[in-house]
């Protein structure tokens, strides 16, 4: 026989599941739509969502902002950069990492991808130790380019430098060094 504690635990227990197996209450079963008005809610049921101002439908000024009233489209309109200081090109991408290694026995791969961010690029150099390497530029697009060789290095620390201009004048580049064979490169 359970003792009184335990009967009256079994008994709360009991309300419990009957009361959480009551039905649902009176309250919306979905929230308002977009552009609609609220309604007032009747006494004694939960307020449902309303839709907030910024989902409301309205008509936008005519002519756009920025666009000339005889503008055939919005997108044939050149806008000018927000930014009073062109971006200059980016250098991104290299081979060999900055300080990284690279076996003495075979040809070394340099590489760097070259991105204009105000401008179309409009020359790129690749040197290592202060000499042009000969380097072959692969202009995916205007504004993004590769430029690579390939070239057998002695053994030691090597400095490559990728120099890229764009065609507002405005130039970028990276310098890094890297570690033929054994030999780690100097920070």
């Amino acid at each position: 026989m359970l003792s009184r504690a335990g009967r009256l635990t079994l008994l709360m227990l009991a309300g419990l599941v009957l009361v959480s197996c009551a039905p649902a209450n009176e309250r919306p079963t979905h929230g308002a739509l977009p552009g609609s008005e609220a309604h007032p809610t009747p006494p004694g049921i939960p307020p449902t969502l309303t839709a907030s101002d910024a989902l409301r439908l309205r008509p936008l000024p005519v002519p756009s902002p920025g666009v000339a009233a005889a503008s055939p489209s919005p997108s044939a309109v050149a806008a000018a950069s927000p930014s009073a200081v062109a971006a200059p090109p980016i250098v991104r991408t290299i081979a060999p990492s900055a300080n990284g290694h690279v076996p003495a026995d075979a040809p070394v791969t340099l590489s760097a991808v070259l991105v204009g961010r105000g401008a179309d690029l409009a020359t790129a150099s690749l040197t290592v130790n202060g000499a042009d390497a000969g380097a072959q530029i692969d202009k995916r697009t205007p504004r993004e380019w590769s430029i690579h060789t390939s070239q057998k290095l002695t053994a030691g620390t090597h400095t490559a430098k990728v120099f890229v201009r764009d065609a507002s004048g405005a130039a970028g580049g990276f310098t890094w060094q890297f570690a033929v064979g054994d030999d780690p490169p100097n920070p």
